[in-house]
């Protein structure tokens, strides 16, 4: 009997009786390290490894036995994921291994994304760690205390935490968040413009816009990832009616986002970026694969504004059809065909969040971007 107690013990001390478990495996195949790297792992291979998987039991454990954050990516909202996300950061040509465990984790991750909905105002918020963003509903023609805003550009929100404060900033009551507090504020004006990011139509020389969404979805909601959609009714694309359903993805660590925007028709689509009334320069970069639109300069000086700010645009080249200059906008020209989304990225960095101290900087987070859309990570389930 003491033989067998011994011999047991031995095999919980190798691993024998450790939790079921399937490798995978994550690869960056670039010569640049990959910080805060969303690997995406299919839901389906996992649980054809390890039969007892359940979206409320499921965990990835790293070689030394720390749980490595992950979330559980069900954007149907079926039951059924589509998969399992690991956060990772990767050393040029590394490749890094994590057990992937049906049982639940210790305790809940840190949370370093949030979308939300704000009711009274009607505002789609985002955020990771590093930028907030903003965008309106045609609620807030209806709240007495704000402008009828006829808008579907977007808004940054400035940040000088990692912390989450789009549910804090919007606590703080009208005008409050347009001062810097500590954390930040809304130095940007966007009004009836694209903002940093904003989609629409170019036809015959001219700019249309969606009006303000009608209605929204969140999908997913972190700790690594959010998604979620707005739909934007019929407006007037210059003789057609069309219109369009945004899906946003953030991630945890980007200074970008990810936006989806589906047509109803075929129109000649852009995405672009307002200019500001301070001096600001702009940068156009083609690559191979992406190419990215940029401004910099300082945010506006009202209310205690400070820093300098850079937004920009990253679309496919091989989508792009040209780029355009005209009143206040920088704009990629991006065709849509009708329920085909009309992908690309927006974002920006603001040198008082320490992130970004310079233009340079601010270039080289966007060169850094492209590079990681240009080479993913690779991800292998199994030996």
């Amino acid at each position: 009997m003491r033989f067998l107690a011994l011999a047991a013990l031995a095999a919980v001390a190798s691993g024998a009786l450790a939790q079921p478990s399937v490798q995978v495996t994550v690869t960056n195949l670039t010569a640049d390290a990959r910080s805060d790297e969303v690997a995406e792992v299919d839901w389906a291979r996992l649980g054809a490894a390890l039969p007892g998987l359940r979206p409320d039991a499921v965990r990835a454990v790293s070689a030394s036995g720390a749980e490595v954050p992950s979330q559980v990516l069900d954007l149907d909202a079926d039951g059924t994921p589509e998969s399992l996300l690991i956060l990772v950061s990767l050393w040029p040509n590394e490749a890094k291994t994590v057990q992937v465990e049906a049982a639940a984790p210790a305790e809940p991750y840190a949370a370093r994304v949030h979308a939300m909905h704000d009711d009274y105002r009607d505002d789609m918020a985002w955020e990771s760690d590093r930028v907030a963003w903003r965008t309106y509903g045609k609620g807030l023609w209806e709240a007495d205390e704000f402008e009828p805003l006829v808008s579907s550009g977007i808004d940054v929100w400035l940040k000088r935490t990692h912390d989450l404060i789009t549910e804090r900033w919007y606590g703080l009551g009208h005008d409050a968040y347009h001062v810097d507090r500590g954390e930040g504020a809304d130095f940007y004006s966007v009004g009836t413009t694209l903002g940093a990011g904003g989609a629409g139509v170019w036809r015959g020389g001219q700019l249309f816009r969606p009006e303000n969404f009608d209605d929204w979805r969140i999908l997913a909601d972190g700790p690594i990832r959010a998604v979620f959609e707005m739909d934007y009714s019929p407006f007037d694309a210059g003789g057609t009616a069309v219109s369009v359903t945004k899906r946003v993805t953030i991630d945890a660590g980007r200074h970008l986002f990810r936006q989806e925007d589906t047509f109803s028709a075929a129109v000649p689509a852009v995405v672009g970026l307002v200019d500001r009334p301070e001096g600001v320069v702009s940068m156009i970069r083609d690559g191979a694969d992406w190419t990215w639109l940029a401004m910099w300069g300082p945010v506006e000086r009202k209310n205690g504004g400070h820093g300098d700010l850079g937004t920009a645009v990253i679309v496919p080249s091989a989508s792009l059809d040209g780029v355009e200059r005209a009143g206040r906008h920088l704009m990629a020209r991006v065709p849509a065909a009708p329920g085909e989304p009309v992908v690309s990225y927006a974002g920006a960095g603001w040198t008082a969040s320490g992130d970004v101290d310079s233009v340079e900087a601010w270039w080289a987070i966007l060169d850094a971007e492209v590079a990681r859309l240009s080479a993913p990570v690779v991800v292998t389930v199994g030996e």
